[in-house]
């Protein structure tokens, strides 16, 4: 039975909900989406009649097909992305949003073919895995103590928080230091010093670096 593209969608949302939560639950879902309990419910319904979910205590579980699809689609939405960024220019949130309709056309053989010309990334360009080549690890900046950080991955990808990441320089890679002002949270590059919204700083994944480390990043700059 084929699968329509919103039920593929909560399929992918599922999975990414895993790999960033741990788990995913229904109420992230109906989040994620803005729409209905009862039109969740209906898709849900679908999705577990196909034997693509398990469910159970409000939490929901990929089954073996619905991860391969979930898989699939994950591995086309994040090498579109760098497809268009990479190779056609397109700024790292207008991609995410034209790899929403692109991760459903791409045949898997075309697909394995745009792997090879982009050199087999190990990740999309907000740093989530592609194929397993790489792990969401870290920890927030809400979590990180006062320290240089490298940023390794931004959490949620949706518009208004990549607008305003960028804007603050914190893309995949970038070095910052990290200081605290009571509960304040201000991040240093360079010369400059801003302070980082709570909101904000939730979906910046980072990993503390040495200072040796940061240094050499420093000089090859």
């Amino acid at each position: 039975m084929k699968l329509s593209e919103p039920l593929e969608n909560y399929l992918k949302e599922i999975y990414e909900l895993e790999e960033n939560k741990g788990r995913a639950k229904v109420v992230d879902l109906i989040a994620a989406f803005n729409v209905s309990p009862g039109t969740i419910s209906k898709a849900l319904q679908r999705l577990e009649h196909m034997g693509m979910i398990e469910r159970g205590g409000g939490s929901l579980k990929l089954s073996e097909d619905g991860r391969k699809v979930a898989e699939r689609l994950v591995r086309s939405h994040r090498l579109s992305e760098r497809l268009l960024t990479d190779i056609i220019g397109v700024d790292w949130v207008r991609s995410h949003d034209l790899a929403h309709r692109l991760e459903h056309i791409w045949p898997e053989d075309v697909l394995d073919r745009i792997d090879q010309i982009l050199g087999r990334p190990p990740t999309c360009p907000h740093g989530h895995p592609i194929a397993g080549r790489a792990k969401m690890s870290g920890v927030t900046l809400t979590e990180a103590k006062e320290g240089n950080y490298k940023v390794k991955a931004i959490i949620r990808e949706e518009e208004w928080i990549l607008r305003e990441l960028d804007k603050m320089g914190l893309r995949p890679g970038a070095t910052v230091n990290v200081s605290r002002r009571g509960e304040e949270i201000y991040l240093t590059q360079g010369s400059n010093s801003v302070r980082i919204r709570p909101e904000l700083a939730r979906q910046v994944l980072v990993d503390e670096i040495a200072t040796q480390a940061l240094k050499d990043d420093e000089r090859s700059l």
